[in-house]
């Protein structure tokens, strides 16, 4: 009867044993095994070349062709945005057309007066576009992933004609999500890389 007893106490001693083993590997070790795929990703776009030709100057009438590469350095993004601003433009019609885009979707052509996101919030934050832009999008974007846009670009006004080149991440959770990380901010408070191209009389 002794040794049934004392085979017992043994048995539940080893239950309770391997149970604070368990628990004890389950709070000290599991959750920062677990923490790195738990984490939001942390996409980082790039703007990795913005392409005029021709470079420096085109007559009124003419049309000139803009490039922009971008590229995902970070981790993978659930959606990531180039958007190309033209402030001296309030629409694109017959200024603006796509060449040719190898991104995922299909680029939407914004015009001044429209509703757009602002503050790196999207929608949780609204206000009115001031002047025409196009954006395009991958959704998903992978990490090392690359994508462009060509468009032809027709300027109607002799002078400086200027624009606004970004890309954002999403989730954007931080400096890197956007690019460039600094400099001038647009009508969206988000930072861009300007642009120009001096448009000269025929």
């Amino acid at each position: 009867m002794q040794a049934g007893v004392n085979r017992g106490t043994v048995i539940a001693g080893i239950a309770i044993g391997a149970a604070f083993v368990y628990f004890a590997i389950s709070i000290a070790v599991l959750p920062s095994a677990y923490i790195p795929s738990l984490a939001p990703p942390k996409p980082a776009p790039i703007v990795t070349d913005v392409s005029i030709l021709p470079s420096n100057a085109t007559q009124i009438g003419n049309s000139f062709a803009l490039r922009v590469n971008a590229t995902n350095q970070g981790d993978h993004a659930d959606r990531q945005m180039v958007s190309i601003a033209f402030p001296n433009l309030t629409r694109t019609d017959g200024v603006v057309a796509v060449l040719k885009s190898n991104f995922k979707q299909s680029p939407t052509f914004i015009k001044a007066g429209k509703e757009i996101g602002s503050g790196y919030a999207g929608t949780e934050q609204i206000i009115k576009s001031q002047y025409a832009s196009v954006e395009v999008f991958s959704s998903p974007w992978q990490k090392g992933e690359s994508f462009s846009i060509t468009l032809s670009v027709k300027p109607t006004q002799e002078g400086r004609f200027v624009f606004l080149v970004k890309a954002i991440g999403f989730p954007h959770n931080g400096d890197q999500a956007h690019w460039p990380r600094g400099g001038t901010l647009d009508h969206q408070s988000e930072y861009v890389s300007v642009y120009s191209v001096n448009v000269i009389k025929a």
